[in-house]
């Protein structure tokens, strides 16, 4: 039961966010708050499901990219943020990074479910 609830949350990283998103509403209605916490518990997930989705459409593991990238967007918010401010404030930094991670893998789910569904469609009406 447990690993059917881990796939799907994989699987469906959307799921996850409304989930927390409305038991956050329900608690705190404030539909921002619920928003930004929505995003910063899912972002994990997907970054896991990018993982595994290029995973499985390329047959090979590129975890290292995503780590590289990750670490691209740290390097350049921080320098970003001490050029702006000439003092790093640690918290607003990470959230920042944190919630652009979530917008560009959230972006890469969607573009890697379109185009794995598009070539997986496209393979099978012209084989």
């Amino acid at each position: 039961m447990m690993v059917f609830m881990f796939a799907t949350i994989l699987t469906l990283p959307f799921l996850a966010w409304y989930i927390v998103y409305i038991i956050t509403v329900k608690w705190t209605k404030r539909k921002g708050k619920a928003v930004r916490l929505a995003a910063d518990l899912s972002t994990i997930l997907f970054i896991a499901s990018v993982h595994f989705l290029a995973n499985a459409i390329w047959g090979e593991s590129f975890f290292w990219v995503i780590l590289i990238i990750i670490l691209l967007i740290a390097a350049i918010f921080t320098i970003l943020h001490y050029r702006s401010r000439e003092e790093v404030e640690f918290v607003k930094l990470v959230k920042g990074i944190w919630r652009f991670n979530f917008f560009l893998f959230f972006s890469g789910y969607l573009f890697l479910c379109f185009y794995g569904l598009a070539s997986r469609l496209l393979s099978a009406f012209l084989a």
